[in-house]
């Protein structure tokens, strides 16, 4: 069974409202193309849970060098696709899609 490199508590502490959610430019982007606003955002992070939990990787882009935890929940009735990663600034939402 793959673990977390971060604890989902930590995480959502840390993304538990909208002025503390932290996002890249693409995972942006990408939740408004599904239709999410930034309070959907933080409201699909609250609510994960362990068992959504699908895989630990390795980063894929020069501006990221810590693993990054990816979830697999599905939220309002979307298969979504969450990644995070550790930055110097806190957790960052990395990647939020539809799987």
């Amino acid at each position: 069974m793959p673990t977390p490199t971060y604890d989902l508590r930590m995480i959502q502490q840390q993304l538990s409202s909208i002025s503390k959610l932290r996002m890249t430019l693409v995972a942006r982007q990408d939740a408004m193309a599904i239709g999410f606003s930034d309070q959907d955002v933080v409201d699909a992070i609250q609510a994960l849970t362990p068992a959504d939990f699908y895989k630990t990787m390795a980063p894929n882009s020069p501006h990221f060098t810590a693993n990054h935890d990816v979830y697999r929940p599905n939220f309002n009735g979307l298969d979504l696709y969450i990644k995070f990663q550790l930055s110097a600034n806190g957790q960052v939402v990395v990647s939020f899609k539809e799987k």
